[in-house]
Parts: C-alpha cells; sequence; structure tokens
C-alpha cells in the first residue's frame, strides 16, 4: 500500500473512538500499542510531566486529577467554549484534534504506513457548525479528511457490503445507541445503491446518561444513609461514574449487581464505604423514558419517507448501549422483528467510514443521503403592513435527498432593483423560529445585473 492508497475510516465518539482500512475488499481493524481496537475518547493532561496523554493512558491518570481531564469533548464541537485542560485553556476542535491524532499515529505504527487522509463520521443530526469543527479537528491532527459521513450510514454500508449482494433490494432501519448520542436512520439498499430515505435522532441522548442516572441513584441511596451528597465531590464523582458504567454492563447479563467501595468518604475522622444493590429492574426503570424518546425518532423516521414497519426488512442495532437487553426488547416489540447483529456495534460505524473511503478512492457503490436540517434563505416580508426583515423562509425541507433540486422564486420590493443579496440558512437543530439571525449562515452571495422594472414585477428563481 502507499500513501495514496490509504484512507482511514474514524470513528470519532463520545466515549470511545475506534478505526479501519478498507483493502482489498476485506476490513482491517486497527490495534493500538496495547492490542487494543477501542480507545476511550478522553485526554489527560499528565501532571508530572505535562505531556498530553490520550486513550487508555489518560484514562489511568483521571482518578485523582478531574481537572486534568477532559471527556465527551463530541458534544461541545461547534460551540464557542474554552475547555479546561489542567492549566492549559483548549478549544473542543483542538481536544478532539489530540483523539485524532492519537488515532492517526497508532494506525500508522500499527500498518506500517504513513497515513494522510481519512473519512470521519459524525451523528447524523450535528449541523453544519458541527461538522465543520469536525473537519477542522481533522485538519489540526493532520488529516486530510476526505468526507465527513453519517454515523448510521456508515453502519448501514458496512452492513451492506457484508451481507447484500449488489442486485439484492432490502429496505434496512439502523437503530444507533452510542455512549452520547442516538440517531436512527432508514435506508434502502438497491442495486449497489444506498438510499438514506429518513432519519432522526438526539445528540444528548446515549449510555453516557444511563451512567448519570446510576450515579445519581447511588448519591441518592449514600445520602440516604449516611447524610452525605457524594455529588459535592469532583474526585469522588469520576470513581462513581467509572463503578456506575461497570454496573450498568454487569446488569447485561445479571439481573442483579452489588456496587462496593471500601473507602468512599470520611466523616468525623472515620472512612465511610459504599455497599449498594442495583437491580436489572430498578435500572430499566431508570431508563425506560429516555428509551421511550427513541421508539418516537423509530416512528418520525419511517413516517418522513412514508414508510410502514412492516416494510422494513432487516433492524441493525448499533453502538454499545444496544447490548442494553431492554433496547432489544423494546426494538422487536415495536417493529415486529427480531434486530440483527450482522455486524459488531462498536466496529460498524469505523468499518463503514473505511468502506466510504475505498469507494471515494476507487469508485464502486453509490451513497445517497439526506440533509440533517432543512436550508433556506433569508427574506423580506409584509406583515400587518409593515416591512420585516431577517425572516427565514425555507426552501429545502429537513430529510432532503442530496441529489434533488429544490426551487422557489422570490420578488424584487423595490422599484428598479438592480442586485439583491441572497443568503443560504441551515436551520438550527429544534427550532422553530422564523428570524434567520436564530440559525446558521452558511453563505452569502450578491446577484448583480437585475433588469429594472417595478416591485414585483422582476423575480428570482433559487434552486438549491
Amino acid at each position: 500500500m502507499s500513501v495514496n492508497d490509504i484512507v482511514l475510516g474514524i470513528d470519532l465518539g463520545t466515549t470511545t473512538s475506534e478505526s479501519c482500512v478498507y483493502v482489498n475488499d476485506k476490513i482491517k481493524v486497527i490495534k493500538n500499542e496495547d492490542g487494543k481496537t477501542i480507545i476511550p475518547s478522553i485526554v489527560a493532561l499528565d501532571p508530572k510531566s505535562k505531556k498530553i496523554l490520550v486513550g487508555h493512558e489518560a484514562d489511568r491518570i483521571a482518578e485523582g486529577n478531574p481537572k486534568n481531564v477532559v471527556s465527551e469533548v463530541k458534544r461541545s464541537m461547534g460551540k464557542d467554549t474554552i475547555l479546561d485542560l489542567g492549566n492549559m485553556k483548549m478549544s473542543p476542535e483542538e481536544i478532539s484534534a489530540e483523539i485524532l491524532k492519537y488515532v492517526k499515529h497508532y494506525s500508522e505504527e500499527f500498518l506500517g504506513e504513513k497515513i494522510q487522509k481519512a473519512v470521519i463520521t459524525v451523528p447524523a443530526n450535528f449541523d453544519h457548525t458541527q461538522r465543520q469543527a469536525t473537519l477542522k479537528a481533522g485538519g489540526l491532527a493532520g488529516l486530510d479528511v476526505l468526507r465527513i459521513i453519517n454515523e448510521p450510514t456508515a453502519a448501514a454500508l458496512s452492513y451492506s457490503t457484508e451481507n447484500m449482494d449488489s442486485g439484492e433490494f432490502q429496505k434496512i432501519m439502523i437503530y444507533d445507541l452510542g455512549g452520547g448520542t442516538f440517531d436512527v436512520s432508514v435506508g434502502e439498499f438497491k442495486d449497489g445503491v444506498l438510499e438514506i430515505l429518513g432519519g432522526s435522532g438526539n445528540n444528548e441522548l446515549g449510555g453516557k446518561d444511563f451512567d448519570r442516572m446510576i450515579y445519581n441513584f447511588l448519591c441518592e441511596e449514600f445520602l440516604k444513609e449516611h447524610g452525605i451528597d457524594l455529588r459535592e465531590n469532583e474526585e469522588t464523582k469520576f470513581r462513581l461514574m467509572k463503578k456506575a458504567e461497570q454496573a450498568k454492563k454487569s446488569l447485561s447479563a445479571r439481573d442483579e449487581v452489588n456496587i462496593s467501595e471500601p473507602f468512599i468518604v470520611a466523616k468525623e475522622g472515620k472512612a465511610i464505604g459504599m455497599d449498594i444493590d442495583l437491580s436489572r429492574e430498578i435500572f430499566e426503570k431508570m431508563i425506560s423514558e429516555k428509551l421511550e424518546d427513541t421508539l418516537k425518532a423509530v416512528k418520525n423516521a419511517l413516517k418522513i419517507p412514508k414508510i410502514k414497519k412492516e416494510e422494513i426488512d432487516s433492524v441493525l442495532l448499533v453502538g454499545g448501549s444496544t447490548r442494553i437487553p431492554m433496547v432489544k426488547k423494546m426494538i422487536t416489540q415495536e417493529m415486529g422483528q427480531e434486530p440483527r447483529f450482522d455486524i459488531d456495534p462498536d466496529l460498524a460505524v469505523c468499518q463503514g467510514a473505511a468502506i466510504q473511503g475505498s469507494i471515494i478512492q476507487e469508485g464502486g457503490g453509490v451513497i445517497m443521503d439526506i440533509t440533517n436540517q432543512s436550508l433556506g434563505t433569508a427574506v423580506t416580508t409584509q406583515i400587518s403592513g409593515q416591512w420585516v426583515q431577517g425572516l427565514y423562509d425555507e426552501v429545502m425541507p429537513k430529510n432532503s435527498p442530496h441529489l434533488k433540486e429544490f426551487c422557489k422564486q422570490y420578488k424584487m420590493i423595490h422599484d428598479n432593483q438592480e442586485s439583491v443579496d441572497i443568503e443560504i440558512y441551515q436551520k438550527a437543530t429544534e427550532s422553530e423560529s422564523m428570524f434567520v439571525s436564530d440559525h446558521t449562515l452558511l453563505a452569502k452571495q450578491t446577484l448583480d445585473e437585475i433588469p429594472p422594472k417595478l416591485a414585483g414585477e422582476e423575480s428570482v428563481s433559487l434552486t438549491y
């Protein structure tokens, strides 16, 4: 393989990150220096050496040094915020770049080749600003990011490549519940073309939220027994969040777990430990409302392309949090079929990214994705006899196929108007605001040399 042949597929996750390459029609999963294929998306500043550490090394020093650690940076991507890494001030893009640098480094060591190109995945609900932030992080890490691909789309690509013939036809649903985000997409695979028809999701829902629920449960139980609120201690929080995560994973195989710690806090000079039992039943009650929200998203994803659930041939579960038994049970009941586990839920996304990289380099399969948010333009409209500027007018609805054209006509509002400023906006996630100031400006262009006519006589057509 030469440098130009290698395209690294990277799943830059909220809680973990993974990388793969697709070579000679086969997936090769990359391992780091410790032989691990899955690394924690954690960045830490070593208090002794002052070096930046990533992954398992960062995780190991995190306990006792909460101010020297940044985790779940993905939830800050695209936000105008500064994160504290010890005494260092860093942007979310810079923190993410440290993760990507590490992934790039150990991938090069594993393959014995230099890597310049990558395809990086993002949640389907990521907006333009969040996607641009991810591109920037890739650039800071020394990568030429060929494409940003939606996580459920990548998973669908991985499944269809590995399990379907080019002439086969299937409608599939991808239910992707990861550590920090949730996406559901409905797609159609036909004649080697993967077309995404609809999707929905939540960028603030994932396994880490379940960990926090267990953490709060432990703190409440401890408060009842000892009168001490452990949530006031940052160092204790990190330890208990680890215990919560371990308990969550154990409850996927067991009906009850015991969460114990010989020393958790001191009171009146005496060490106080923790010894609390947590049943799967109680855990499922904790997370049931969140999981119900995912079912609403499932219904919405089907509603957009007007597909009945009976028309879905396969349901794929992706993301580590889909290992929770309640998830499989709820999806089975909702969809009327057993979901499939043909692909590794932890690695499906990075595998799809690697396949996409191969497609870009060599040609082959085609992906038809959809817009994650609606697109529109700024207009001036007369309301109750008054001209109101800066209103958002939708041109391309959310979940529109990428290769479809949408056209609207707009009339001039001034006599002899010879130019007009055209502003393209992406609608903010979950926002219903009618003003463009609440949405994201993507581009601006002035159209000149409009033939002079009376107001309302001349019009401009915008094609997205």
